[in-house]
């Protein structure tokens, strides 16, 4: 069994959604060299096992564009890479462990019991990913041919409540790259279809356009959508079902609106929401504004202390 890895030692295994890779906390071997380490491991760990054909070929080639992606960004809703290295074939990286719980946790998807969270705490939130999205779309990078930098056309693709990492202090993180789309990823290792369906936007489930930054914000309203209602808005029986679901989607349907809520926030729903990709917001930073702009969002600081009780509480009962 793996215990150690580059210059970490691997302390617990976590679930992991891909049956090639693997997911560990980990203590820096240097804190393992003291007579009695007291703090709490800080790393984690994602590991890829040795394997071959052409699958191997195209998750390598995701995992490899996860890492440069990572390296690259510099954002405080996003972690920080501290080593990457291949070892006896275990190609790894290694970044921030955060103490804390996933965003499907909190809402009780887990236990198949959606709650609705404070429509300042679900904003506040929601800022701290829209942030997180605007950097990750405009982000460029020096083409080395021509020494300029140009925007790498950055999709996140897979934008979920079981991707976005909360934390015990009141922290957002965006997480896993893993189904990003950039100028980096060769077309040949491209899927697609990636990302979890009940958060698809509708072009594409229907396939009429790719993914695009505008795919991306439908799948924020989702999530906004789920946090302010307590419900889960495309959930069914079968991933058919919940494809047709959000084919079928309409805004404006009296059971699909969430009422209370001031007009900013209501506009930023029902447009991002929207089935027509145009009618959406131009961009992250648009909505980025819209929810700046709420008076839910007055209380920024007061929401975040109050994720991080929520947050406390769930590890201590978990």
């Amino acid at each position: 069994m793996l215990q150690r890895i580059g210059n970490y030692s691997l302390v617990e295994q976590l679930p992991s959604r891909g049956a090639a890779s693997r997911v560990y906390i980990a203590r820096h071997n240097e804190e393992l060299e003291q007579d009695s380490p007291t703090s709490p491991p800080a790393y984690l760990v994602k590991l890829m096992l040795p394997a071959s054909g052409e699958a191997a070929e195209h998750l390598r080639a995701q995992m490899e564009h996860e890492i440069a992606l990572l390296t690259a960004f510099n954002h405080p809703a996003i972690p920080s890479v501290h080593e990457d290295g291949e070892e006896d074939g275990v190609r790894y990286v290694v970044m921030d462990y955060i103490e804390g719980v996933d965003l499907a946790t909190l809402l009780g998807h887990h236990e198949n019991a959606p709650r609705a969270l404070r429509r300042e705490v679900a904003v506040y939130i929601m800022g701290q990913l829209a942030d997180a999205l605007r950097y990750v779309h405009g982000f460029a990078a020096v083409d080395p041919t021509t020494g300029e930098e140009q925007p790498l056309g950055l999709v996140h693709r897979d934008l979920a409540p079981s991707n976005v990492l909360l934390s015990r202090h009141g922290d957002v993180l965006l997480v896993d790259y893993n189904s990003a789309s950039s100028r980096w990823l060769a077309p040949e290792h491209d899927m697609t279809q990636a990302g979890q369906k009940a958060y698809m936007a509708p072009e594409r489930i229907i396939g009429t356009t790719p993914a695009t930054p505008l795919s991306d914000l439908f799948s924020m309203a989702v999530i906004l959508w789920e946090m302010l209602k307590g419900q889960r808005c495309f959930k069914a029986e079968s991933e058919l079902k919940t494809m047709d679901a959000i084919v079928r989607f309409d805004i404006s349907h009296t059971g699909r609106r969430v009422t209370g809520l001031s007009s900013k926030l209501s506009e930023i729903v029902r447009k991002n929401l929207d089935r027509d990709p145009a009618r959406r917001y131009s961009g992250a930073y648009q909505m980025l504004q819209r929810l700046a702009q709420s008076p839910e969002a007055r209380s920024a600081e007061q929401a975040r202390s109050e994720l991080a009780a929520m947050v406390e509480a769930l590890r201590r009962a978990g």
